[in-house]
């Protein structure tokens, strides 16, 4: 079964940190949200607060499939800086295909910033954003997935986004019948 680590910050977009968890969770996917801050204890960017499983210090990337960043102005935290872990393990790993690695709106340039874009892949972003550190990578749709790496442009797609996810690494039957249960 996939296993999903969620990177989260202080300041990370409500709903596309919720939005995914909650229907990956309705899916049977393992979700995990980790905190990059000192504490387990973030405040997404309006206002909700959120407790985290973990903290990434504490924790071994290496047993998920697939790492999620959401956007929100808490993206620019993904870095050296604040989560060196977290760049560390994305540099070891970007070209293990059994790691997935997928972003939402903004995040997708944590990407670039990681050095970890090779010419053959491609993604989406918030657009305005792409330009110039996706913009070798870039391509203009909702939702990308190419090679391991999944990407969507924004918020409004978060539902999708994660119905992808789960028509990916379980089926469009599982899809279907949530999507019925949710009455999407």
């Amino acid at each position: 079964m996939l296993k999903i680590a969620i990177m989260v910050a202080n300041q990370t977009e409500d709903i596309e940190l919720i939005v995914p968890v909650d229907i990956w969770r309705r899916a049977g996917l393992i979700v995990k949200l980790i905190s990059i801050e000192k504490k387990k204890n973030v405040i997404l960017s309006h206002g909700t607060k959120i407790s985290c499983d973990e903290i990434l210090s504490k924790e071994n990337l290496s047993k998920y499939n697939a790492i999620f960043l959401p956007g929100g102005p808490g993206y620019i935290r993904f870095n050296k800086e604040f989560a060196p872990k977290l760049v560390s393990f994305a540099q070891k790993e970007y070209k293990n295909p059994k790691i997935t690695f997928m972003a939402i709106c903004a995040a997708p340039l944590c990407f670039a910033d990681w050095n970890i874009l090779e010419s053959n892949v491609q993604v989406t972003c918030y657009p305005g954003l792409e330009k110039p550190k996706l913009e070798d990578n870039y391509i203009k749709h909702d939702i990308v997935l190419s090679k391991n790496f999944i990407t969507a442009a924004g918020p409004g797609l978060a539902s999708e986004f994660a119905f992808k996810v789960v028509e990916k690494f379980i089926d469009a039957n599982k899809v279907k019948d949530l999507k019925k249960q949710m009455l999407y």
